[in-house]
């Protein structure tokens, strides 16, 4: 069994107060590897305790990490400091999970005036998976959410496990190729109960960082964080972009 957590960034409503962007970042973890991962994980956040001082039950929040909202315990510790958490995580995300891959959805909504960014992002995401799924671990897998639409997505899964029109490499137009590796619908889980889904929440934000780098920021080299992971990139998602980002 592989899972798949997904968290994601940005707003893909369209009003004019929504984000630019949304993104959506997958972490594919195979079964036999979970526990080893897990156990890393509660290492690299012993660390973070003792270098920094934040609590190892205290969420890692991404966002809130470089400007504070609801999480006041952030305020302990400085903001370089809090910026340096991300740019540590990063460093070890790829050690950490060195049998996983990372998948990437990066669209602009600018550039989809007349589609569902929502379904258009998802739907791209749980292809790759299942693709991933069939040719590569020849596995089946299921996904993990932070919160989300969940009835929507729940829809959009059901619905590609029967019709999936998916482009020829071969002929012109396209063909069925249902999503059918992928087992139940989409399980939620509460990121502050989860490692994993924090550690998709922080991909998922370097990501933005990237693509959408902040001046006051540069001084930090946040922009160039999400390249560390480069290791377990899943690059054959895209083969358009050189670190697999898919971008329509």
């Amino acid at each position: 069994m592989h899972f798949l957590y997904v968290d994601e960034s940005g707003d893909p409503g369209k009003h004019k107060h929504s984000s630019p962007h949304f993104i959506l970042s997958g972490l594919v973890v195979s079964q036999e590897d979970w526990s080893i991962y897990l156990e890393r994980l509660k290492t690299f956040r012993k660390s973070i305790y003792k270098k920094y001082g934040l609590n190892q039950r205290l969420e890692i929040h991404a966002s809130e990490l470089i400007r504070i909202g609801s999480l006041k315990e952030y305020q302990k510790i400085t903001k370089s400091n809090r910026i340096n958490i991300l740019k540590d995580y990063a460093t070890q995300i790829p050690i950490i999970f060195s049998n996983a891959k990372v998948i990437n959805i990066c669209l602009k909504i600018e550039d989809y005036p007349d589609r569902d960014i929502f379904a258009l992002a998802w739907s791209r995401l749980l292809q790759r998976f299942d693709t991933y799924l069939k040719k590569e671990a020849k596995d089946k897998g299921v996904v993990i959410v932070d919160d989300t639409d969940s009835i929507k997505l729940q829809n959009l899964q059901r619905k590609l496990r029967i019709y999936n029109p998916t482009p020829s490499h071969f002929t012109e137009g396209s063909y069925n190729a249902p999503i059918n590796n992928i087992l139940e619908d989409p399980f939620s889980r509460n990121s502050n109960q989860s490692y994993f889904i924090q550690t998709v929440d922080v991909i998922a934000h370097l990501l933005y960082r990237k693509e959408f780098p902040k001046g006051s920021l540069k001084k930090f080299g946040l922009e160039y964080q999400f390249n560390k992971l480069e290791p377990i990139l899943l690059k054959k998602a895209s083969k358009s972009d050189d670190l697999g980002i898919v971008r329509a």
